[in-house]
């Protein structure tokens, strides 16, 4: 497996404020974006300021921006100078000089100094206030987990079923691309896959696998892993960090908390989508173990 940040593209632009080397803070969040939507961002940002404020002392924000857009990129740091000018959050902007996928864009920011708990974050995720302390307080009392997450509903308040069994290609297929008709006669199969059986109520399951739109880490560990693997450009690299960090501890999704998610699916964004999907699942699949029914 390559390194930590190894095909990571040159920092061009970064430090948005002076933060001191070695800085070690409760937490830090990274947020990778390529040209997405602008409200979207502003929601999420805010929610992540207010998540913060009242409820840590320390925290570091990273922008991670992968537009190659310059337009784009004025944009989305005057929003971000607007959220978090008058907030006690320490933040930087980083631009980079190419787009090597989501893992990449992640890396770079793990290159950084970081919190005792790192949050994977979606520029299209808003997070409710109690968030952050609550999930911070439950990581604090179970120190064997090293990833954790919670419930997400979509833009309709729908759940999105973000903690997964380990997948077979028909389902996937199933998934991403069947007709309504073929998923109602196979939705047994979907249910087991997507975890439909995990109670709502105040709990914490052991999961296999967890979306990677919203993920809270124990930085220790997830620098142990060296992060993400960036020969996943999109799709499936949130699933090979959690089989790889499951060798340090547990990874857990917690029922009692949620958030609301407003990304689509792969088989409705372009073909490009649909390529990056494909060739992540065969590397996954090369790499864990086919399963084909």
């Amino acid at each position: 497996m390559p390194s930590l940040g190894s095909s990571s593209a040159t920092l061009v632009a970064m430090t948005e404020t002076a933060l001191s080397h070695n800085y070690l803070s409760k937490l830090s969040v990274s947020v990778v974006l390529y040209r997405g939507n602008l409200d979207h961002l502003r929601a999420t940002l805010c929610g992540v300021r207010d998540a913060i404020v009242p409820s840590l002392q320390e925290a570091r924000v990273y922008v991670v921006d992968q537009s190659l857009d310059d337009a784009y990129s004025t944009d989305s740091r005057a929003l971000c100078t607007q959220i978090f000018e008058e907030a006690p959050v320490a933040w930087e902007y980083l631009k980079l000089d190419h787009n090597a996928g989501y893992g990449a864009g992640h890396n770079a920011a793990l290159q950084r100094d970081l919190g005792e708990y790192h949050l994977i974050l979606n520029p299209d995720v808003e997070l409710p206030t109690n968030w952050l302390a609550d999930s911070l307080a439950f990581l604090d009392a179970e120190p064997d987990i090293v990833l954790f997450a919670t419930r997400g509903k979509n833009s309709q308040g729908e759940e999105e079923y973000l903690a997964k069994r380990y997948p077979t290609v028909w389902v996937l297929l199933l998934r991403a691309f069947g007709a309504r008709w073929l998923k109602d006669r196979c939705k047994e199969q979907l249910d087991h896959y997507e975890m439909r059986d995990l109670s709502t109520q105040p709990v914490a399951h052991d999961v296999p696998l967890l979306s990677g739109c919203c993920l809270l880490a124990r930085t220790e560990a997830l620098r142990a892993v060296q992060g993400f693997d960036e020969r996943f450009f999109l799709y499936f690299e949130d699933y090979d960090l959690a089989m790889r960090m499951r060798d340090l501890g547990r990874v857990v999704r917690f029922g009692a908390l949620q958030f609301v998610h407003h990304g689509g699916k792969a088989s409705k964004k372009g073909w490009r989508h649909i390529l990056w999907f494909t060739r992540g699942g065969v590397r996954f699949f090369s790499r864990w173990g086919w399963r084909w029914v």
